[in-house]
Parts: structure tokens; sequence; C-alpha cells
């Protein structure tokens, strides 16, 4: 009797430590979802949450807008919920195969970076490259509601800063004029097509990318820019990576 109670004490206590595994699980995974993991890892390890604020020399950044939705009817709003949640899920399982970091999405607009918190040289290309994609698969999405999407993508690169914003709600966020501009490149862009400055296009090799010129735009807050299309990615380039 002493051995069958201890033997189920036993297989209890293994239960409640696979619960405790499962909801560690979740907690990491929505805690991951708000804080890039390099930086909620150092908050872990007892780092004060001011010490997250860090200046960045060069990011790239990445807004991008679904387009053409009608609210007009009960039915139209549920089919944009459904419809959204197809996409952006689309987008958040393609960010971490690009290095690239989601920051948030904010009603039809979607926002993501690359080069920070993990600094990288490639950032300019990691967001072109996700960005193509990101045109490419939304094409073939086949979404629930039987609506066709398009999306228009506004990218920028340059210095910005970004930390851990709230305590109750802490999120990773991202301040600076690169913000400010990547998002004006998105509300001046074109459905279908990836707008970016003319520091992204500095920052990506003609060999690697086919990128046309727009010509001068006026931009909010910025005045006349010449600003660029990107097209695609070279075929050769692209075979190489699939290799």
């Amino acid at each position: 009797m002493m051995f069958e109670r201890a033997e189920q004490r036993s297989e209890e206590l293994e239960m409640s430590y696979k619960l405790l595994d499962q909801w560690k699980n979740k907690s990491d995974e929505l805690l991951y979802s708000m804080i890039p993991q390099t930086v909620a890892d150092r908050l872990r390890a007892g780092s004060n949450p001011m010490s997250t604020c860090e200046s960045f020399e060069s990011i790239t950044v990445l807004f991008c807008e679904l387009c053409d939705f009608n609210y007009s009817t009960i039915e139209g709003v549920m089919d944009i919920v459904s419809s959204m949640n197809a996409v952006f899920s689309l987008f958040d399982s393609l960010m971490d195969k690009f290095n690239v970091y989601k920051v948030e999405t904010v009603g039809r607009v979607y926002m993501a970076a690359s080069g920070a918190p993990d600094r990288t040289k490639h950032h300019a290309r990691n967001i072109a490259d996700v960005s193509l994609q990101l045109i490419n698969r939304v094409r073939f999405l086949k979404l629930p509601s039987g609506l066709d999407i398009q999306i228009r993508i506004g990218i920028h690169s340059g210095p910005a800063v970004a930390g851990i914003v709230g305590l109750k709600v802490p999120r990773y966020c991202f301040f600076g004029d690169t913000v400010n501009t990547a998002s004006r490149m998105q509300t001046t862009g074109l459905p279908g097509k990836v707008h970016i400055s003319p520091d992204t296009r500095a920052l990506l090799p003609s060999d690697l990318y086919y990128i046309e010129p727009r010509g001068t735009l006026w931009v909010k807050g910025k005045g006349n820019m010449e600003t660029y299309f990107l097209c695609e990615k070279r075929e050769s380039e692209i075979v190489d990576n699939i290799k």
C-alpha cells in the first residue's frame, strides 16, 4: 500500500513538473513576443531596464500596410480580421528566417527592423530580402475570407535609439527620424511595391538587386527626395541562396 502511494505521488510530481515546463514555455513565448530574446535574457540576469536603451549607428526599418479594406459591413469586418490574422501570421513566420525583428502591429500596419538589438552590417539586405518575400508570398496566400490583399512596403536606413518602454506591459520600441522616414516611405508608396529611400538604396549592392528610380517625390517632413522601388533579387543570387 505504501509503495503504491509513493508511486502515485511520484507520478503526480512528474505531471506537475511537465505542467510547469509547459507554462514556462508559454510564458517565454509571450515575453519574446514583446521583447527580443537577447534583451529579455539580460533583464532576467538582473540588468536594469534602462540599460537596454541603446543608440544604433545604422539599422533598417520596414513598415508594411495591408491595402484596400472595406469596413462597410459586419461581415466585411469579420473577413478583414480573419484575413489580417492570416497575413500577419505569415509575416511572423518569415521574420526570424531573415534576422529581422517584428516590432509591432498597429491596425493594418506591420513594423519590423534589422540591426537592433542584434547588430549586423547586413541589416538593409535582411529587410530587402524579407520585403520581397512578403510581396511574393501574399500574392499566393489563400485567405479564409477569399479576399485579395495587396501590401505596400516602405523602407529606410539610418541611426536610431531602441530600448524597453513600460513596466506593466514592457515593449521594445524604436525612436528617431529613421522610424519616421520609413513610415513616410510606406505611406507614399504604391500597392504591391517596395518603396525605399536613397539611404537604403546606397546599402543595397546593384549586383544583388534590381532597383528602379521612382523620381523626385515630396515627403512630409523631409522635402523633396529621390526615392526608388526595390523590384527583385537577381536570379543568380537567388539560386546561390537556394543552394
